[in-house]
């Protein structure tokens, strides 16, 4: 691969040349951007290789705006360690604010939330999927109304005109017929 002058950087970068990307990005200045990293990220966990990436989403948007600013004439090694640290620097505290000032430690205990969330979600979509279908339509209104939306039992059965105890009865045989229809119907998958 040999060494490229700060010009052939420069040049084969706007070019989106891959060997001279390859080489600015992960292979000739992989030292000097692990030491960036670590002075500015410290111990934190994040990924070396997706803060590389994103090194490289920065300096290339907008048609390589910010490398336009590299005088070709001057050591590219100066200009691309000025770049990368201040890059990182702003990296680790734009993460640290858009995880409400949490350690970057916690970004992957907020994922797995994040993730938990999501699938409670599709659950929670689900349910009332299901619910919808329960017949007569009354039904699937009060357990609407008790299970998904939790409404005070005591509201549901005066909107119904019954009881609180009848309304119990009904979310219970309505609860039974649902459960019976979804065992069916994934049994029949």
């Amino acid at each position: 691969m040999g060494t490229y002058s700060g010009h052939a950087i420069y040049n084969g970068l706007l070019q989106n040349d891959e060997q001279v990307i390859q080489y600015v990005f992960y292979n000739h200045f992989n030292a000097l951007l692990h030491h960036n990293a670590y002075k500015t990220c410290g111990n934190k966990n994040i990924d070396f290789e997706d803060l590389i990436q994103e090194l490289y989403l920065y300096i290339s948007k907008n048609n390589w705006e910010k490398l336009r600013k590299y005088n070709p004439e001057m050591p590219f090694e100066n200009w691309f360690s000025v770049v990368s640290y201040r890059f990182f620097k702003d990296f680790t505290a734009s993460m640290i604010d858009s995880s409400r000032n949490l350690p970057i430690e916690n970004m992957e205990e907020r994922s797995l939330l994040f993730q938990q969330n999501q699938i409670e979600k599709m659950m929670a979509e689900d349910i009332k999927k299901a619910i919808g279908k329960v017949t007569p339509p009354r039904n699937a209104q009060i357990l609407k109304a008790l299970i998904v939306d939790e409404e005070d039992p005591a509201t549901v059965a005066e909107r119904f005109d019954v009881t609180v105890d009848n309304l119990y009865n009904i979310k219970r045989r309505a609860l039974a017929k649902l459960i019976k229809e979804q065992l069916q119907e994934y049994v029949t998958k």
